[in-house]
């Protein structure tokens, strides 16, 4: 009889795992992609796919390298001028720590949350990073350039490799309009300048877009916070002003 209870719990177990895959592919394929659609005519959204580990690196705003790394719902797109792209990130460094039974591994994050990349409006060549504000005020291979702005000085530090063309990049309106943006999200952002592109990192602790058979689709608090969350995003865009071209950019 225990075994009979035991096999018949993973069964249904296996069934329920199986049909909140389904559930879950649905609400992304039909609900998401249609929300995407709704707020950006010209967007793709690709469930399975996400965000390269090297981009992630490349971005200079986590010191660590993830021991173990996913990235999902990429969203594609051009809102007017400015192409961008926008996805789940989930980062992880594995640790040990001693125990009375010995040394124990536990995953500890790096990141949890959205990496939202766009075309900048100026073109650029060195590497600056917007990290939030701290004690120690070094990052290696990079200077801090301190700004104007007492409010903005409050909420982040800026680094650069090119003191003249970070104060370029973040001019008085850009600092208003990060401080504006940082407000839009709890935990808030920090901003990486590449390769004439602009990278967000928006921490997220929730895994967003899914679905499972626990949850009723009627449920309009589960919609109306994915709704939420991808109308943010998709307006930073407009937030940091990212449509007006400046000289050589068109």
């Amino acid at each position: 009889i225990l075994i009979a209870c035991i096999l018949g719990l993973i069964v249904l177990f296996s069934c329920i795992q199986s049909k909140s895959g389904e559930l879950c592919a649905y609400y992304k394929e039909n609900i998401i992609s249609s929300i995407i659609s709704y707020l950006c005519q010209e967007a793709s959204y690709r469930p399975e796919s996400g965000i390269a580990e090297s981009v992630f690196m490349n971005s200079r705003l986590f010191n660590t390298s993830p021991d173990r790394y996913r990235s999902e719902d990429l969203i594609c797109g051009k809102i007017d001028k400015t192409s961008f792209i926008c996805s789940e990130v989930h980062a992880e460094e594995r640790r040990a720590r001693s125990t009375k039974n010995g040394v124990q591994y536990y995953w500890e994050d790096i990141f949890k949350g959205f990496l939202f990349i766009a075309d900048f409006h100026k073109e650029f060549q060195g590497e600056t990073t917007v990290l939030r504000d701290s004690f120690f005020k070094i990052k290696m291979g990079a200077s801090r350039v301190k700004m104007e702005n007492p409010d903005f000085e409050k909420v982040f530090d800026v680094f650069s490799t090119n003191q003249i063309e970070a104060r370029y990049l973040i001019t008085p309106s850009m600092m208003e309009r990060m401080l504006k943006l940082d407000s839009n999200f709890k935990k808030g952002i920090t901003i990486s300048f590449r390769n004439s592109t602009i990278l967000v990192a928006i921490p997220d602790s929730k895994n967003r877009f899914e679905a499972d058979v626990w949850s009723s689709l009627s449920d309009m608090s589960i919609l109306k916070s994915d709704f939420a969350v991808l109308q943010s995003l998709l307006e930073i865009v407009d937030e940091l002003n990212l449509n007006t071209r400046i000289w050589s950019k068109e």
